[in-house]
């Protein structure tokens, strides 16, 4: 039986900047600066595939479950159930590919991916959408990588960093493309043509990974017997988590006991998982490692930075949403996010190093506090050109938050081992994910209370003795006097138009709590991570201006 390490195949005689940086990753030969630019687009390809697929759904939730039929709560399943594999997938991509193969990787993944797309086209019951959408999480979990390595070859060895950056950052640009392109998807194909377009996406990327093969890289033995009991707990752990935060705001907290069921589940499977995993010489997840304060630190730091950004997706979306303005009036705002988040991109591959990771990653932050406290003076007056400048903002910070978090993660890779590749991919995908799902949950569940306490405030201040109330009901009943004769139907007419106007303007003020909240919490993630970053920056000196120690005194042979 083959031991864990042991080279497959042959390995081919590389050149020093050609070796791979670890198994499972392609080989970085020189290509002529055609090939180059052929890889760098099919990176972009493969990276927008991968989350403009997702996107589409979630951003769609509503007339797909028109289309089938579908209770909020099982639309929510929907985006939930994606998440849930694709989170899990994790646990396993980094030992197949340094097992089967880069080559291997790409090609199953991909062509799984794309026939989910196409089956999407031709669904139409509820428990088929589910499953494809389990599958499809399964695919998209591989897509990513897949772009990064597409990007690195398309690049010198000397703007490396640079390239992860971008390869990283073009998953980035799903979201706010969603928002562009769905109008005119809708009114085309009505939901058929989302998934039509995920499906062509799917299909061009396997396409061209098909033409253009990622270089070969090196194999080894990595997979052991006890890796499918290790992900049986951990994935059904993780999964079990990823519902309650999609599903808790639906069916609300404290009403749905399963969640509570769910939650002391994840904690055993979690719990056993890890025991499992402590104990192995070659664990999935290096538990020793993820429970230095280093790490969790890290880890910290990326959830708290995508639960406030969540303020896109929840806060302003939401906002237009109360507001009454049709997704054809927000995709000017949406371009100008897309536009941010290229930028913020381009701008952090352009400049990270060494001495500039801190000062991105701290940069971000503030700008995401500077965009939170802009929207925080939200009216009834306002449109989506009023928030050009604070989106712009908090998708460049997005975008370039991204590449100084990946590279100080790499960074403490390194300094413990790539032996701990896969706890390191594995445990940024879950806190970027669940911190992005937990900020969704927490930050809507936020909306919701502030909602009902300013609706209960406001309606205690709206009484009939008011002249102001009077003399508003009165306004409101003369606008359906050509259509009522009745004056007490008109009455109850201009009642309801009231009431309509105090529930809009108790979410305004809501939605302005949570902005308020959100850049709170940026400005004191900003001062605890720049503490964190100064004091590594003065152990670094220390441990520079130390001594070297004297060498050890050699016994002399007799």
């Amino acid at each position: 039986m083959p031991t864990h390490g042991q080279p497959i195949g042959e390995t081919p005689d590389w050149l020093p900047h050609e070796r791979p940086f670890l198994p499972g990753s392609p080989s970085t030969p020189d290509f002529p600066r055609t090939f180059r630019l052929v890889h760098g687009l099919i990176a972009v390809l493969i990276g927008v595939t991968g989350s403009l697929g997702s996107a589409l759904v979630q951003v769609n939730l509503p007339a797909i479950q028109g289309a089938l039929g579908l209770t909020p709560t099982q639309g929510a399943w929907l985006t939930t159930v994606y998440i849930m594999t694709n989170i899990s997938m994790n646990l396993l991509l980094v030992k197949y590919r340094q097992q089967f193969g880069i080559r291997r990787f790409t090609l199953v993944f991909l062509a799984l991916y794309t026939v989910a797309a196409f089956a999407h086209l031709g669904l139409d019951t509820y428990p088929m959408a589910l499953f494809l959408r389990a599958i499809s999480g399964v695919g998209a979990a591989a897509l990513s990588a897949l772009a990064m390595f597409y990007m690195l070859q398309a690049f010198p060895a000397s703007f490396r960093i640079g390239a992860l950056v971008l390869g990283v950052g073009v998953s980035q640009f799903g979201g706010p493309l969603a928002r562009v392109i769905s109008p005119d998807l809708l009114d085309a194909a009505y939901w058929q043509g989302l998934y039509a377009l995920e499906a062509c996406l799917a299909l061009a990327s396997l396409a061209a990974v098909v033409l253009f093969r990622l270089p070969q890289g090196a194999r080894i033995h990595v997979f052991e017997t006890t890796d499918i009991l290790s992900f049986a707990l951990l994935g059904a752990g993780l999964g079990l988590i990823v519902a309650v935060l999609g599903l808790g705001r639906i069916v609300w907290w404290f009403e749905a006991p399963w969640l509570g069921w769910s939650l002391v589940g994840a904690v055993v499977l979690l719990a056993a998982g890890a025991l499992i995993e402590h104990r192995r010489a070659h664990p999935l997840i290096d538990t020793r490692w993820v429970a230095t304060g280093t790490f969790l630190r890290f880890a910290f730091n990326i959830a708290l930075v995508r639960v406030i950004l969540s303020e896109q997706s929840v806060g302003a979306a939401g906002l237009m949403q109360a507001l009454g303005f049709a997704p054809e009036q927000q995709r000017l705002l949406y371009l100008v996010v897309l536009a941010a988040t290229a930028a913020g991109v381009v701008i952090s591959a352009t400049t990270l190093n060494t001495k500039t990771l801190a000062p991105q990653f701290l940069l971000s932050i503030l700008l995401i506090a500077a965009g939170a406290f802009l929207d925080a003076r939200a009216t009834p007056q306002i449109g989506p050109a009023n928030l050009f400048v604070s989106q712009a903002l908090l998708a460049f910070a997005a975008a370039m938050f991204l590449g100084p978090s990946f590279m100080f993660g790499i960074g403490q890779l390194l300094s413990r081992g790539l032996g701990s590749i896969i706890t390191f991919s594995v445990m940024f995908g879950v806190a970027q994910n669940l911190g992005g799902l937990g900020g969704a949950a927490l930050l809507g569940t936020l909306q919701t209370v502030r909602a009902q306490q300013h609706a209960v405030a406001l309606a205690e201040r709206l009484t009939a003795t008011d002249p102001n109330v009077a003399a508003t009901l009165q306004s409101y009943g003369g606008v359906y006097a050509s259509t009522q004769a009745d004056p007490a139907l008109r009455t109850i007419d201009a009642t309801a138009l009231l009431g309509q106007q105090v529930t809009q303007q108790a979410n305004i003020l809501a939605f302005n709590d949570v902005f308020l909240v959100i850049g709170v919490i940026a400005l004191l993630q900003f001062a605890y991570a720049g503490f964190l970053f100064v004091r590594l920056a003065l152990r670094t000196r220390s441990a520079a201006d130390a001594p070297p120690a004297a060498p050890l005194a050699t016994a002399e042979t007799p």
